[in-house]
C-alpha cells in the first residue's frame, strides 16, 4: 500500500520513508497529505532532534507526483497549500536530512532541494521536467536551487530538463555526502547522529540564521546572529558545553 512510513531511531532520530515502489515511490494526494502530516509530528515532538526522508527500496527517492491523480486534478500541480509538504522541510526548526537513494525527479527533486543536507547514494539522480510536461517548476526549484548550486547550472537544468547524477551533485556542492548505492540511509543516520549530540538549541538557531540570509539577504542575518548569539550565551548549553570542554567529557544537553 502507497503510503509514508515512520520509524524513531535512538529515540530522537525520527526516519519517514516514501513508500511506493510499484511506481517507483511517485506522490499519491493522500501521501502528500500524509507527508506533511508526519513531518507536522515531528516538529511538534519535543524528543525529535532530526528528521530524514528517503524513499523504499534502492531505485528511487520519488520520481514525482502520480501522474494520473495529476491529470484528474490540473489545479493541484501549482497549489500552494497542495504541495505545502514538499517544501515544509525548509520550513521546519528541526534539521532535516534527504537521504536520496535512487530517482529525485518532480516533487521528489523538491523535496531534496527543500531538505537542508542531502546525502545521495552512487545512483541517485535529480531531474526537474517540468518545462517538458509544460509546467512551471515551483517550490523552490526557482527561488531554492540557484542558492544550492551555481546559478548557471540550475537554469541550464530547469530549462532542459536534463537528468544530473550523483557524482555532479556531489562535485557541484548541491550533494553534501556521495556512497555507495543502498547506503545512503545509513550515512543519514550517521549525520544525523554527529547533528543530535550537538546542542539543539545552536543547531535550530543556525538553521534559521542560514534561512534568514537566504529570504532576508546579509544585513538581516548578520543582525540576527548577534542577537541570538547574545541569548544563548547565557544559556544553560553554553555553560554546559564550556565545562563539558574543559571536564574533557562528552556534553549533556538540554
Amino acid at each position: 500500500m502507497a503510503s509514508i512510513l515512520s520509524h524513531r531511531v535512538d529515540g530522537s532520530i525520527q526516519v519517514l520513508t516514501i513508500s511506493n515502489e510499484a511506481r517507483r515511490n511517485a506522490f499519491t494526494h493522500e501521501m502528500t497529505r500524509e507527508l506533511g502530516a508526519q513531518l507536522q509530528s515531528a516538529e511538534n515532538d519535543p524528543d525529535v532532534r532530526c528528521v530524514i526522508i528517503t524513499g523504499a527500496g534502492d531505485v528511487a527517492f520519488s520520481s514525482g507526483h502520480d501522474l494520473r491523480e495529476m491529470l484528474e486534478d490540473r489545479d493541484g500541480a501549482s497549489d500552494p497549500v497542495a504541495n505545502a509538504p514538499f517544501v515544509m522541510p525548509a520550513r521546519m526548526r528541526t534539521p532535516t536530512i534527504a537521504a536520496v537513494n535512487g530517482y529525485a525527479f518532480a516533487v521528489g527533486f523538491i523535496l531534496s532541494i527543500s531538505c537542508d543536507l542531502r546525502i545521495c547514494a552512487e545512483n541517485a539522480s535529480f531531474s526537474a521536467p517540468g518545462a517538458r510536461i509544460g509546467l512551471l517548476p515551483i517550490g523552490g526549484q526557482l527561488s531554492r536551487l540557484p542558492l544550492l548550486m551555481p546559478r548557471g547550472v540550475a537554469h541550464e537544468m530547469l530549462i532542459s530538463c536534463r537528468t544530473m547524477l550523483a557524482d555532479e551533485a556531489h562535485r557541484l556542492g548541491f550533494a553534501n555526502r556521495l556512497v555507495p548505492r543502498g547506503q545512503a540511509l545509513d550515512a543519514a543516520l550517521d549525520t544525523a547522529r554527529q547533528i543530535v549530540a550537538n546542542s539543539y538549541a545552536v543547531v535550530t538557531a543556525i538553521k534559521t540564521g542560514l534561512e534568514t540570509l537566504a529570504t532576508d539577504g546579509t544585513a538581516a542575518a548578520e543582525n540576527y546572529e548577534w542577537e541570538i548569539a547574545r541569548r544563548l550565551q547565557s544559556a544553560p548549553d553554553a555553560q554546559e558545553g564550556m565545562l563539558a570542554f574543559l571536564e574533557k567529557r562528552s556534553p549533556r544537553f538540554m
